[in-house]
């Protein structure tokens, strides 16, 4: 059979995709291409939100600005098709066609020319359809039809949990947190409403999307998992320097229409500085037809470490495989950037590259209530201002999302380093489901999580989520603990934080939540302070872009202002608090908001010295929290 060289990646994130509105049907049972019921149809960008393309038309008022987030509920109670045709030239013989998306949220079916190809639930795995049989006829018509968030799975309660929710009832705390029926699903908990963010529940093609025509043998994922050698322990505050060994794995998933042989040729080149490429390495493979999983092992006779920001230079490689035909032909390719550094961690001591690393910790929250809409720059911008603050860690928290790669990417860059938690938050006095069903989606949406970040040497720690019980929940614990063992291998694992076992790390909010004295901070003892903070005013401009009347405190509250405490810790009386007409007072809002700053400020300096003055026992500190979603 003749090859033919074909390679195309056409990025299709743009507006040039329509959205259209349906009603409601049952995600399970749903077997009718209802596209056709769609009465309107209107411009939409990928990636994206449903909301987000409502409101670039005027269609629903602003969700950031008062109270107008309630007003686009409705948007939950439907459903939505997204389409876009593509018209291609003839394809060449033996020619495959791949569509990708990173992500669709939540419920989700696939249709390409008018045939169910995919169906899905979850917001993080990767869907790879097969699309070469439409694109054949030269025309692919994309739809994907998504379930409003109102039809996200809800729980099914066996008596004893009945019994356990009508006793958390009496507590006055929800048995699966504080949001029925969130714990059913892998979806950023964050979008069920917090105390920082309102009840949005996104849905939306949120992740990019491509089309990949290639070959008769195609790459369709590529993981790394990088691990050097020989990295010496340097003394005093001086990192590690100088070329190592490296071990160097790759992990491929590929499609071959027919069994053929073929070679793979590995390169690495520097990413970001100047140097010499490696020694390429030559695999010779036999690949059967079929989709099928291959990994290929290098050893790397010298790379340079990839080092925190402020110990050194973040030293970053193009890895690169080439698949070759014995004849010659080229017959795909795929490049990835990583990078070479060690983790070690004993009793929350982190070290890098064998040097103990103190943690300057922020809380990293999703960056937009409608993350769909972020794009790099917004992350570059954003992580840039983590950096300048003299921070070397981001906690990635729980309750919101595996970001987009570039997300990744920058902190890669910037030499930040990341802890990264799965999806799972704040289930205080219950449990996440234990079925066989619901463990096998958290294995595959975990799964994928791991498998699409793991190549970023920025991710350091994997931690499976944020306040829920360890104990009561083994199963999760264990699937997650499994999926880190199968796809990684390289990094530290903690169950859940806080950690309580062996000193671990704390959630302190007797300050704020309890009204603890600033100085109380001066007491914690433990091994990590991974959340601590208290809120403080905006800027009185930021007030005015959020609230129609900011006199009116009681759109503080909508907005999860905390007013009584700001006026215990602030001393900010209730006639302070209502003078908010900052032309007309100025002077007494200005108080009002700089003083809440002020007092912020105190208790972080407080808390972030105490905990600096116990480096030796302490590994460090996250700040609650770096950025807002919402205003």
């Amino acid at each position: 059979m003749p090859y033919y060289t074909v390679n195309l990646n056409d990025n299709l994130n743009d507006n040039q995709w329509h959205l259209g509105q349906v009603p409601r049907r049952p995600f399970t049972e749903f077997n009718v291409f209802d596209l056709h019921q769609v009465s309107e149809w209107l411009p939409a960008t990928v990636p994206g939100n449903v909301r987000t393309d409502l409101l670039a038309l005027n269609r629903i008022a602003d969700p950031f600005f008062g109270e107008q987030y309630q007003t686009s509920r409705w948007v939950e109670n439907v459903d939505w098709w997204y389409r876009r045709s593509i018209a291609l030239d003839p394809l060449p013989p033996s020619a495959q066609a791949f569509l990708i998306f990173e992500g669709i949220d939540y419920l989700s079916v696939i249709f390409i020319n008018g045939q169910e190809v995919s169906r899905h639930e979850g917001m993080f795995s990767r869907q790879i359809v097969d699309v070469t049989s439409a694109a054949q006829t030269g025309q692919i018509d994309i739809a994907v039809r998504v379930w409003g968030s109102s039809a996200l799975p809800r729980r099914s309660l066996n008596w004893l949990q009945k019994r356990w929710q009508y006793i958390a009832s009496k507590l006055h705390r929800s048995w699966t947190g504080v949001y029925p029926d969130r714990s059913a699903t892998t979806k950023c908990q964050m979008s069920f409403g917090w105390d920082f963010a309102p009840p949005i529940r996104t849905m939306g093609i949120w992740d990019d999307v491509q089309l990949n025509i290639i070959g008769p043998v195609v790459i369709l994922e590529a993981g790394v998992t990088a691990m050097p050698h020989g990295v010496s322990t340097s003394e005093g505050n001086e990192p590690s320097t100088g070329s190592v060994p490296a071990d160097l794995a790759l992990h491929l998933t590929l499609n071959s229409t027919q069994a053929t042989p073929a070679k793979a040729i590995v390169t690495l080149t520097p990413a970001n500085f100047s140097g010499d490429p490696l020694p390429s390495q030559t695999f010779a493979m036999t690949l059967p037809a079929g989709r099928f999983d291959k990994s290929l092992y290098c050893r790397l006779p010298a790379v340079e470490l990839w080092q925190p920001w402020d110990r050194g230079f973040p030293h970053l490689y193009n890895v690169t495989v080439t698949l070759i035909h014995p004849y010659g032909h080229p017959l795909d390719e795929i490049t990835l950037r990583t990078g070479f550094r060690t983790v070690s961690f004993n009793r929350w001591q982190i070290s890098l590259n064998h040097h103990f690393e103190f943690m300057r910790g922020l809380n990293w929250v999703p960056a937009d209530a409608f993350p769909g809409r972020l794009r790099p720059a917004d992350y570059q911008e954003r992580l840039q201002q983590v950096r300048d603050s003299g921070a070397n860690l981001l906690r990635v928290w729980g309750g919101g999302l595996r970001e987009k790669q570039a997300f990744y990417d920058t902190c890669d860059e910037l030499g930040l380093l990341v802890w990264q938690e799965f999806p799972f938050a704040c289930v205080f006095l219950g449990a996440y489901p234990t079925d066989a069903a619901y463990l096998s989606h958290v294995e595959a949406e975990c799964g994928a999580i791991v498998r699409q970040t793991r190549h970023h040497p920025s991710i350091i720690l994997w931690c499976g989520g944020n306040e829920f019980s360890r104990q009561r929940n083994r199963p999760l614990l264990n699937t997650l603990a499994n999926v880190i063992d199968r796809y990684d291998g390289t990094r530290p694992f903690i169950p859940t934080s806080p950690n309580f076992a062996h000193g671990g790390d704390v959630h302190n909010w007797h300050v704020w939540h309890g009204k603890a004295p600033l100085h109380s901070y001066q007491h914690e003892t433990s091994r990590f302070l991974s959340e601590f903070g208290l809120q403080a005013l905006p800027h009185p401009d930021t007030l005015r872009a959020a609230l129609p009347d900011p006199i009116d405190s009681s759109q503080w509250a909508t907005h999860n202002a905390d007013l009584a405490k700001l006026q215990h810790y602030g001393s900010i009386t209730n006639y302070e608090l209502g003078i908010m007409n900052y032309e007309a007072s100025l002077h007494n809002s200005s108080f009002s908001i700089l003083n809440s700053q002020f007092t912020q400020a105190t208790a972080l300096q407080i808390a972030i010295e105490h905990i600096r003055r116990r480096k030796s026992h302490t590994g460090g500190l996250c700040i609650w929290q770096f950025n807002e979603p919402w205003p």
